[in-house]
């Protein structure tokens, strides 16, 4: 049985200051992370609401289906002329090496400039590599393989095959799987990103965060069922641990999933529910149980230009003789595409996750981005936070330049 301490007296005051500056240096530190590729949840106003037509991962991410190159050639970049007709460019390498039907092939290089502001410290600049990984998969008949290899300079320690400090060959997502035959239900096993909530390229959001599923390092293996039909898309999976991590006490079993419905044209919502459970939390070195429940939504406004989407998640972490953390985060965002390829995405995002009693921190972003040629899109973020405890306040500043080549 877990026991719940009763509430300590009152910290020192230079303890009850460092929850807010831990959370200032987690922060940057997941600015830090490499990012796997590919989600975009404003691919619904263009009338996707799955993501199994397009991504060999059917809930969205990671290596692109023929199909999927060549809607993102015709729809997410701009296009400068107007020409029409079959186009090789969201081919692999541009249709300049034509792969065997069953075969498919993705690269991604993503290059970070970062600048970060603290309070009254100066400013601090760097260049970072965020992402080199090469991708490939085999579709044949019912069966469907789907792997990753890659370098991160830094980060992305729980996808690490190699076990240095940095510089590490990590491998995001390896799995095997077997389609139905009306291509409606997938069952797979292996290394797989964790069905919960919006999947979306901003893993560094607090919702993907604090419930530890984003598409950089968070995955786990498993075993999954996946289904979808017109109206409706869901996945399943049992987690049996991330086998990347040692030893097997470190290691997170029990389930995540969710289920993402069509309410009407252009409008989806959806819930999703994970609980897990490991002998030892590497932060409180406790047998700890983690629960996370939510709801989410994406809706493609009647301005064809703009699309909302938000997420709203439960969190509970209850670690073995400790205080329980628990608390509420979500995030509202505003896809606004000015026109074909250039974005304006504005990001609200809120936590009050922790012990006891809480407050609320605040993130704010104003993003643009914009798929100028095929296979390749710059990115520039503005982020802001307000974060906060009890006691203290503090604020965080962040503006970062991407670049994005894939295959």
């Amino acid at each position: 049985m877990l026991r719940i301490p009763k509430a300590p007296g009152r910290a020192p005051r230079w303890a009850r200051s460092a929850p807010a500056l831990l959370a200032i240096v987690a922060f940057f530190a997941t600015i830090l992370r490499a990012s796997d590729a590919g989600a975009y949840q404003w691919m619904l106003r263009h009338g996707y609401s799955g993501c199994n037509t397009c991504h060999s991962d059917p809930s969205g991410g990671g290596l692109l289906e023929p199909y999927g190159g060549m809607i993102a050639d015709e729809v997410l970049r701009t296009h400068y002329s107007d020409s029409t007709g079959e186009s090789a460019a969201g081919q692999f390498l541009g249709g300049l090496v034509a792969l065997p039907e069953p075969l498919r092939l993705k690269g991604d290089v993503r290059l970070l400039s970062l600048a970060n502001k603290l309070e009254s410290r100066p400013i601090d600049q760097q260049w970072i590599w965020m992402q080199a990984d090469f991708a490939a998969g085999v579709r044949w008949k019912n069966l469907a393989v789907s792997a990753s290899v890659g370098y991160a300079d830094e980060g992305a320690k729980l996808a690490a095959v190699t076990r240095d400090d940095d510089q590490n060959i990590v491998s995001r997502y390896h799995w095997l799987g077997f389609w139905n035959d009306a291509g409606s239900f997938l069952v797979r096993a292996g290394r797989m990103n964790l069905p919960f909530g919006i999947r979306t390229i901003e893993h560094t959001l607090w919702v993907r965060e604090l419930t530890q599923t984003g598409i950089n390092d968070d995955q786990s293996h498993g075993v999954s069922a996946f289904y979808a039909n017109e109206f409706v898309r869901a996945e399943l999976m049992a987690l049996a641990g991330n086998f990347q991590t040692r030893p097997d006490d470190y290691r997170e079993r029990g389930y995540s999933g969710y289920a993402e419905f069509t309410a009407t044209e252009g409008l989806q919502l959806g819930a999703s529910s994970l609980i897990a459970h490991k002998e030892l939390d590497t932060s409180s070195l406790e047998q700890t149980w983690r629960q996370a429940h939510g709801i989410m939504g994406r809706w493609s406004t009647p301005w064809e230009e703009l699309l909302l989407a938000t997420e709203v998640d439960y969190v509970l972490v209850s670690s073995q003789g400790r205080e329980h953390r628990k608390g509420w985060v979500g995030y509202l965002q505003a896809d606004m595409e000015l026109m074909q390829g250039i974005h304006v995405i504005a990001t609200g995002e809120t936590n009050n996750i922790g012990l006891g009693d809480t407050v609320a921190s605040f993130g704010a972003w104003l993003s643009y981005q914009w798929f100028f040629a095929p296979h390749a899109d710059v990115r520039f973020d503005n982020v802001f936070y307000r974060l906060r405890t009890p006691t203290t306040s503090s604020d965080a500043f962040a503006l970062l330049a991407q670049f994005h080549v894939y295959l």
